[in-house]
């Protein structure tokens, strides 16, 4: 049985927490100590960061801090942008 999220998947995940911590931040600007808004940031955040990650190792990296290694070649031109093939 194979377990491993589609590209588009973990597209669509990378999104859905990225609109959430970033919204949550906003909120947070305004209402610093509230106790449930930095417990969803927190969520979202390390949701948002496996999945970053998950991309990396399976995919290819997304962004610059989602890079893990820089062999001597740079990879990033071989993959297509998360834009195409139907991938947002």
């Amino acid at each position: 049985m194979n377990n491993v999220p589609s590209r588009k998947e973990l597209l669509h995940l990378i999104n859905v927490a990225s609109f959430s911590v970033d919204d949550v931040k906003l909120f947070l600007d305004t209402h610093p100590d509230n106790r449930e808004a930095l417990a969803y940031f927190q969520e979202y955040n390390a949701i948002r960061t496996q999945a970053l990650k998950d991309y990396a190792r399976l995919y290819s990296p997304l962004t610059l801090d989602s890079i893990t290694t820089c062999s001597d070649y740079w990879k990033w031109i071989d993959e297509p942008y998360p834009w195409q093939e139907g991938g947002c």
